[in-house]
């Protein structure tokens, strides 16, 4: 048995070529309407039929186009002449930079100058104390033992490395066994607050050491009191409750050795860097307090002392000449050329070997 059956195929991207618009027509088909001349191109939007080879709207689109072509090229050209002058202005910056590298070499040379000046002036002061607010008198021993302290037993000054690296004074006071070191203040304001600051290194165990503040008559105020042993140490205390204008300052050590130095005491609650008492200037050859002036110069074992009492000459800690009111004392005089005393001429004659002259002024 043989079955026999038709099938129709449509294309439906075929283009409909007539005078009338096709029947049922789907979205996308094409038709070419010839009812109008030239010909014209429609197709169906599911609406309606839509002109394809609109001359007018390709006209017009082209003429947006160009003129949206002639704004781009205007943007373009702007962004040309935009890039033009970030490129000047880079470059002015450019050199603008290297003129500012050059003022910063500049400066680094001025301040390496600078540094240098600094560093001359730091070397001038290095060895100097000057006075501050500092209520102790020679608080460090810068002028060895002096009549501002009262002392017992074994006290001396030193100036090791050890003390040089340890202390801001780089010096300090060593007391040996069973030895004491005390200062009277006095003169302080009562109801006002001082503050009180030191360094100290106890080198022997087992034995007491203590530094304090006697104030108020009966009262004190303790920096430390113990038997073992420390090394550089910084010790402070304030005492707020001054009824007396007299304190004393007072180390005591009962074996070798306790050191101490950067004594400090201020007026006010606020503990203070060490500096040396008012009018107190120390150098390594000169000395300045309120006892006079001293010069020395370890060299030549010299040294000169002017003082309220004194004013003298020292060799090896002999005295070669001193001042006394009207009267000169000297150990030796050497006098180059004439010698007049009173009324009496003593004039050298031009070879030395033929003695002198003696010379009666009227």
């Amino acid at each position: 048995m043989r079955a026999i059956g038709q099938i129709t195929i449509k294309n439906i991207c075929d283009v409909v070529a007539s005078e009338t618009a096709p029947e049922n027509p789907y979205v996308g088909q094409l038709w070419v309407d010839l009812s109008v001349s030239p010909p014209e191109t429609k197709v169906w939007n599911g609406v309606e039929w839509v002109v394809q080879n609109d001359i007018e709207t390709i006209r017009t689109t082209i003429s947006i186009l160009t003129t949206k072509s002639a704004e781009l090229q205007s943007t373009i050209d702007g962004l040309n002449s935009y890039v033009g002058t970030m490129t000047e202005t880079l470059e002015t910056v450019t050199d603008n930079l290297g003129n500012e590298q050059q003022t910063v070499l500049e400066m680094q040379a001025q301040m390496s100058l600078l540094q240098q000046t600094i560093d001359g002036l730091s070397v001038q002061v290095t060895n100097q104390c000057a006075g501050g607010l500092n209520f102790i008198q020679n608080s460090a021993g810068l002028n060895g033992i002096s009549d501002d302290w009262v002392k017992t037993g074994t006290v001396t000054v030193d100036t090791s490395t050890d003390t040089q690296n340890n202390t801001t004074s780089d010096s300090c006071f060593v007391l040996g066994s069973s030895s004491t070191l005390k200062q009277t203040v006095t003169g302080l304001v009562t109801g006002q607050s001082y503050a009180f600051s030191l360094r100290a290194k106890k080198t022997k165990a087992s034995y007491t050491s203590y530094i304090r503040v006697e104030y108020n008559g009966n009262k004190y105020a303790y920096f430390f009191n113990q038997t073992t042993t420390f090394g550089w140490k910084d010790f402070s205390l304030v005492i707020d409750d001054i009824t007396d204008s007299t304190i004393v300052f007072y180390i005591y050590n009962r074996y070798a050795s306790l050191y101490v130095s950067d004594i400090m005491m201020v007026e006010g609650p606020t503990v203070h860097n060490w500096t040396p008492a008012p009018n107190e200037i120390y150098t390594n050859e000169v000395k300045i307090d309120k006892h006079g002036i001293a010069v020395s110069n370890s060299a030549s074992s010299q040294r000169t002392v002017i003082t309220n009492t004194e004013f003298a000459g020292y060799y090896n800690d002999e005295v070669i000449f001193t001042l006394n009111k009207d009267e000169t004392q000297t150990k030796k005089t050497t006098v180059d050329g004439e010698l007049t005393v009173g009324k009496t001429k003593f004039v050298p004659m031009t070879t030395a070997s033929d003695g002198l002259n003696i010379v009666i002024l009227d």
